[in-house]
């Protein structure tokens, strides 16, 4: 009979070159999406919010897919639940307002710095592709007319966009929360405390083809990783992913669609 319960000592820990090769494989491959394809895609007259959103989609979905394969054969190894190497554990209440808290923090935290971010890297000349979507490059939609943020493709009235945004944002927060927290983050735990500070900059750093959203990434990845290192759970890291994507994306995109964004 299968354990429930997941014990994480109990995985095969991965050493240090491995570690680095399970974060920047997976880096180099969407490096070489974003920065190789993506343009010659763009290039070839597709608007950049398409582009991203096909290749995203293909390259998270790779992710996922491999996420799934190497919990499942962990799970079986251990004869434990999928659910269980899944780090899908109950969380306490207390627990969850104090995740609400540092998520709301957070919000608040990259709403007062992004400006500062834009002139930062305007001034050191550190600007983001214009093959990248607008809101991957730090692009302020409420001061920028409608159709510059999306060359290509006017965003009034475009509603089925927002179906692939919403399978690109699903499949980003299945791809890294069960990736890099769920299956690498219990075989990294040999380091002790300071795993989910080497998690979070890990993953921050996984990030090479976008290192202008290093700031507010980082952040973002040392608290996802505190929260799963600290309830030993994904499900808080997975809604609190999902919130965050939900109202700084498609919130937004479907403001920008509608007409009613300032």
């Amino acid at each position: 009979m299968k354990n429930k319960n997941f014990d994480w000592s109990t995985t095969s820990p991965l050493n240090v070159w491995q570690i680095l090769l399970a974060v920047f494989g997976p880096s180099a491959f969407a490096f070489f999406g974003f920065h190789w394809v993506l343009p010659r895609v763009v290039n070839d007259g597709i608007s950049p919010i398409l582009g991203w959103g096909i290749i995203a989609g293909i390259m998270l979905a790779i992710l996922t897919l491999l996420a799934f394969m190497l919990l499942t054969h962990d799970a079986r190894k251990l004869n434990i639940s999928l659910k269980a190497r899944l780090c899908l554990t109950r969380v306490s209440t207390k627990q969850w307002i104090y995740y609400l808290l540092l998520a709301l923090l957070l919000m608040l935290f990259a709403s007062i710095i992004q400006p500062t971010l834009a002139k930062i890297w305007q001034a050191l000349d550190f600007v983001p592709p214009e093959y990248y979507p607008f809101f991957l490059r730090g692009v302020d939609p409420a001061a920028t007319p409608l159709e510059q943020l999306s060359p290509g493709l006017p965003l009034l009235g475009a509603y089925w966009l927002l179906p692939i945004m919403a399978i690109v944002l699903a499949l980003n927060i299945l791809a890294e929360d069960f990736y890099f927290r769920a299956w690498l983050m219990p075989k990294m735990s040999w380091i002790g405390r300071p795993t989910w500070i080497v998690n979070g900059f890990l993953f921050a750093f996984y990030h090479t083809f976008q290192l202008w959203l290093l700031p507010i990434l980082l952040l973002a990845s040392l608290i996802f990783a505190f929260v799963v290192w600290h309830s030993k759970s994904i499900v808080p890291s997975l809604v609190l992913h999902f919130v965050l994507n939900f109202l700084f994306s498609i919130l937004g995109m479907l403001a920008l669609i509608t007409g009613l964004a300032p």
